[in-house]
């Protein structure tokens, strides 16, 4: 975008208005004495390119409105933005190649402003955590410098409402992703519900696994023996079926299956047996660990009565015993934690138990069954063939659900695998998405970029007593040998903090015009603090700005009050041409106007 001319309507009659102010192709220079009008004027220009009307008021009562003609891609722009008071209302029109468009609100206008220079803005995170958007106001500070506090930071706009707003407007400027992406966020809180929601699966399943592998061994051994018992049943029952000497063979049956009764019932006694002591060595350990929490008690009470000796610990926590406490707390957590750990295989031990002595009680009535038809007289073959195919049925059936738990196993086991391997790409989708900063090598070299300018720049403005050890982090925050701008201009060195600033800005325009297609080709210096300046080193700075200029296509505008800079025949110079109480102004009233060779302090070169 190139500017063209500028123009201030008056309000009334009795308004004040400005003659049409044309931009040099180079360098456009406004030199006056204070009280002038210089800032008014160059805030108007920032006015009409979006910031906010901050202004007196005398101006917004005897103003109307800016006109601002520049050119965008080769096409005629017009912007006429009001200026008068209306309890802050927004209202500006747009004619960019001869289609005009209507905005009551800044928002509105500067995603106008952005689409006709070919911009596309971002979704932001804002200060509270929602979606935003930048503005024409909050990237033009990188093109602006406002007179006064505009010189003691990097980035000062007239509201901060974006997340690390410096940084992302920068990013923005240069085309690169954003820090703090709106849609990363959103994605963001998205698959974090998604891990809590998996998190929550996978604490039931294992729960489910939990509960359904109590009293279950699926090693492969058991499964093997569990299949040939299941086979020898089926086997036998099948035997019993066929058999010709039913009585005999029943009989044998029932023999063999009263032995294996036996082996079950002792296998299950000494289980009951081996568990039964467990509980009790548990009981025996948590009794112990009672016993050495009551005494950390008692040490930390008398460690208590102890720190109330004056001639120990004069001084409210003095920190003497922070140690100590420090270990009672960690001894405390841990004897506690071990106290749970033994609770949980208590419980585990009595519900085994609890299960052991029903399934022995069932094993017992099995038994005697078996026993009674064995040694009954009056029993026929065919009752202990009905016995002993029920018998083993009733075994097979037993088998057969053991091994359809197993199987069930393996499928939850199975299915939280699943879950948990779920889990872990949710994970790797959250740490992408967290980690778009780290390996961002576009805004890596940005930043080596300005450290390189900024030194060079600080040379420029022979900035002294600063280290050139300039580093810049991931949020564009300058520190020159560990120390911040803030930090050097809280030591009273305001000169020094100017010519940072003035570095900084002239570092981020050389660094953006190295793209020929990037729209905002100019910087806009609003009267720097040139009683802190050296004359020569704003000289040599403002030279050096105009090479570049002139290099990339670019303007510079400055205002200026002492230092009287020395304009080609392309560039502007702005000087006061209405009569005033004391000294010419910029604005004022259209009878007011002075007469050619009147006007200013010195002609209007170029004009």
């Amino acid at each position: 975008m190139r500017l063209k001319s500028l123009q201030v309507e008056p309000l009334g009659e009795g308004g004040w208005e400005s003659p049409l102010l044309e931009f040099g192709h180079r360098t456009t220079m406004l030199f006056a004495a204070n009280g002038s009008g210089k800032s008014p004027v160059v805030r108007m220009l920032a006015s009409a390119l979006g910031f906010p009307n901050n202004f007196r008021a005398e101006i917004l009562e005897k103003c109307k409105a800016v006109v601002l003609h520049a050119e965008a891609d080769e096409k005629q722009l017009t912007i006429r933005r009001a200026l008068e008071a209306k309890n802050g209302l927004f209202y500006a029109t747009i004619d960019f190649d001869g289609e005009q468009t209507e905005h009551h609100s800044e928002a509105s206008f500067s995603v106008a402003l952005f689409q006709l220079l070919g911009l596309k803005p971002p979704r932001l995170v804002s200060t509270k955590g929602e979606e935003t958007k930048p503005y024409i106001a909050t990237l033009l500070p990188l093109f602006y410098l406002i007179q006064g506090h505009g010189y003691s930071a990097a980035y000062r706009a007239p509201s901060s409402f974006i997340t690390d707003q410096f940084a992302e407007m920068v990013r923005f400027a240069f085309g690169l992703n954003p820090k703090h992406s709106f849609e990363v966020k959103k994605s963001l809180i998205e698959e974090k519900g998604a891990l809590e929601a998996q998190t929550r699966k996978i604490v039931a399943a294992q729960r489910v696994l939990e509960y359904q592998s109590r009293g279950v061994d699926n090693s492969d051994a058991n499964q093997e023996a569990l299949q040939r018992s299941s086979e020898n049943l089926t086997q036998q029952i099948d035997g019993l079926r066929v058999s010709v000497d039913a009585k005999g063979t029943a009989s044998s049956t029932l023999t063999e299956l009263l032995r294996q009764k036996d082996v079950q019932i002792r296998a299950r006694q000494l289980e009951l047996f081996e568990l039964q002591n467990r509980v009790a060595g548990i009981e025996t350990i948590r009794a112990e660990i009672d016993g050495e929490v009551k005494t950390l008690g008692l040490n930390e009470e008398a460690l208590g009565v102890f720190k109330s000796f004056q001639e120990i610990c004069r001084a409210p926590n003095c920190g003497l015993f922070l140690g100590s406490a420090e270990s009672y707390g960690k001894n405390l957590l841990y004897l506690k934690d071990q106290i749970k750990d033994l609770e949980r295989n208590s419980q585990r031990a009595e519900i085994r138990a609890e299960q052991l002595e029903e399934r022995l009680e069932e094993l017992g009535a099995e038994r005697q069954t078996l026993v009674d038809n064995l040694e009954s007289p009056s029993a026929s073959g065919v009752d202990q063939l009905v016995t002993a195919v029920q018998t083993l049925t009733k075994q097979l059936v037993g088998v057969q659900g053991e091994l359809a738990r197993i199987s069930g196993l393996k499928n939850e086991r199975l299915k939280l695998f699943a879950l948990e391997q779920e889990r872990d790409r949710i994970q790797d989708r959250i740490e992408g998405l967290t980690n778009t900063g780290r390996a961002d090598h576009a805004f890596n070299d940005l930043r080596r970029k300005l450290r390189e300018l900024t030194v060079k720049w600080m040379d420029m403005l022979d900035t002294t007593s600063v280290s050139r050890n300039v580093d810049i982090d991931l949020n564009l925050r300058f520190t020159f040998g560990g120390e911040t701008l803030e930090t050097i201009g809280s030591g009273g060195t305001s000169s020094t903090t100017s010519r940072l600033v003035l570095a900084i800005h002239a570092a981020l325009l050389e660094a953006y015009l190295a793209d020929k297609t990037r729209p905002f080709r100019f910087l806009i210096l609003d009267t720097p603090k040139q009683d802190e300046l050296h004359t020569a080193d704003l000289a040599r700075y403002l030279t050096e700005l105009e090479k570049m200029c002139e290099a990339n296509d670019a303007q510079l505008l400055f205002s200026s009050t002492e230092y009287n800079h020395p304009t080609a025949k392309e560039d502007k110079r702005w000087l006061p041409k209405y009569r005033g109480p004391e000294k010419p102004m910029y604005l004022g009233k259209r009878t007011d106007l002075l007469p050619v060779g009147e006007a200013g302090l010195a002609p209007d070169d170029g004009a």
